[in-house]
């Protein structure tokens, strides 16, 4: 059979999704291949496929009869050979993912020094990757590439990933890690012509989940009560160990500390790289992805949690929900007029769907022109198909309450952390909002909706890519590996889910609106 113009041999009855994860391509499977998402979109070209329950629910009767699949649940068998499918996923390379923006324009910094030593920091993130070509010698980072992680086609989220590693995935998990870092590690090294054994020193910064399918240890602890690590410790490896290569045999990798299952050693780097060691003022450093992990702290003293926000921040479960691509609605104004809406786009392209920040920029325009209510209804008009951003765009009331679940549960933990800190939120010195997703948030929008306090607005700031600036900070600075283990072992971790005054804030706060 033909997919996307490849030639592929069926061996067995399997579903098309199991098909192309074992052939390398790239799928789009945000709810791990549940059928759910509709991300995984193809076409059939030539011959048939069944339609199934998860093909009507997720597509028009039109473009069913187009031949529009999802590939996770479409089953094909050997004698399909003549069958041929046109993949309809927007390619990932496209993806805008947040690298180091410590200093200057990195795409600037070409003047390196090849008789230098080098380092190479790395942030696995669930989604997207970045890693930093740092020179030794002048203990500076001199250019930044990002990439995809490809272990999105087993699901958006660490749940996802640790129920497929457990499943029977994690060899095809740590391979699609390994695949994907030693490909950026070679751009790097390739573009400035280095010689191998100059690159001396690896750092890796990631969540807990990220960095178990890395090193290929098992995640079945991962997932179940007491969420036990197999290790959080911050260790040396050597790159064949770790990389599965022998061609970098110079360099020593540091996996660097974690603190608990859910608050990974991604949140230890951007703790020292916002300064918790050496500050005057508490501060709060907020992680807004999937898990909305938290960290509250000054000096020795720190607490750090965790809450399940759900993949809406990055586009997933949003019906037209993607993740940060050329097309991406990424801003948005509604006229409170006419309500009509004039919304910006991503690398300014013809909109092809919805990101992380043009969700919340949508719920907060429509919550100030009343298209929305408080309670996250959606006005009649709109009720039943949605409220229309673009010519097949909708914004629809599902994906406001999937955007309430999120924003609900973060601005909880929030207030929690706050509260068992001992202090108020006047005492704060400095909000971090980390991420991508923070990095571009509108955060007047984000209090609208209340996610963020309208009170801390003057103290808010978007910290950018903390875990890659911390693995940065570990090749940069002498005292980061000293520093960081001691962090991650001091930090006292609250436990969210049997907090009576989360699950009342967490309902109280499904409202849209700044009740502080």
């Amino acid at each position: 059979m033909k997919i996307g113009g490849n030639e592929i041999r069926i061996t067995g009855k399997c579903k098309l999704g199991e098909l192309l994860q074992k052939n390398d391509i790239y799928m789009a499977a945000q709810c791990g291949g549940r059928g759910v998402c509709g991300k995984c979109r193809i076409r059939v070209v030539k011959g048939e496929l069944p339609v199934t329950d998860a093909d009507r629910k997720c597509f028009t009767p039109d473009e069913i009869e187009d031949g529009v699949r999802l590939a996770c649940m479409a089953e094909v068998s050997p004698e399909q050979d003549d069958l041929e499918i046109e993949l309809r996923w927007q390619e990932e390379e496209n993806i805008h993912a947040l690298g180091d923006q410590t200093s200057s324009d990195p795409k600037e910094k070409t003047a390196v020094d090849a008789s230098h030593d080098f380092g190479i920091a790395i942030d696995i993130g669930t989604t997207t990757l970045a890693l930093s070509l740092v020179d030794l010698d002048i203990k500076e980072a001199v250019d930044t590439v990002t990439a995809i992680n490809h272990q999105r086609s087993f699901g958006a989220d660490v749940v996802s990933r640790i129920q497929a590693s457990v499943e029977g995935h994690k060899d095809e998990l740590q391979s699609s890690i390994v695949k994907d870092l030693n490909s950026a590690i070679d751009k790097l090294v390739d573009k400035y012509s280095l010689p191998k054994e100059k690159i001396k020193r690896i750092t890796i910064a990631g969540n807990t989940t990220m960095q178990h399918l890395l090193m290929g240890y098992s995640c079945e602890t991962l997932g179940v009560y007491p969420f036990d690590a197999v290790s959080l410790k911050q260790e040396d490896f050597s790159v064949e160990k770790v990389l599965q290569r022998d061609d970098l045999s110079s360099a020593t990798v540091t996996m660097l500390p974690g603190v608990t299952t859910y608050v990974g050693a991604d949140i230890t780097a951007g703790m020292y790289a916002c300064g918790f060691n050496d500050i005057d003022k508490p501060v709060l450093l907020v992680d807004l992805g999937t898990n909305g992990e938290m960290a509250i702290g000054q000096g020795d003293r720190i607490m750090v949690t965790s809450t399940a926000a759900g993949p809406a921040f990055e586009g997933g479960n949003i019906s037209c929900g993607m993740g940060s691509i050329a097309g991406a609605i990424c801003s948005v104004e509604i006229d409170p007029e006419d309500k009509k809406p004039v919304v910006k786009t991503i690398e300014d392209a013809p909109p092809v769907g919805i990101c992380g920040t043009g969700v919340v920029e949508t719920a907060a325009e429509m919550v100030k022109t009343e298209i929305l209510d408080e309670s996250g209804m959606l006005d009649e008009d709109w009720f039943d198909d949605g409220y229309e951003l673009a010519e097949n765009i909708e914004f629809t009331q599902k994906d406001v309450r999937e955007l309430q679940l999120a924003k609900s549960a973060v601005r909880a933990g929030m207030e929690v952390l706050i509260n068992k800190f001992g202090i108020t939120a006047s005492d704060l010195g400095a909000v971090y909002i980390a991420g991508g997703f923070g990095y571009y948030l509108n955060m007047e929008k984000a209090a609208v909706i209340g996610l963020i306090p309208e009170s801390l607005l003057s103290i808010v700031r978007a910290a950018g890519n903390t875990s890659l600036k911390g693995a940065i900070l570990a090749l940069t600075d002498d005292n980061a590996l000293k520093v960081m283990p001691k962090i991650a072992e001091e930090a006292e971790e609250i436990a969210l889910a049997s907090d009576p005054m989360f699950n009342e804030l967490y309902m109280d706060y499904m409202m849209f609106g700044d009740d502080e």
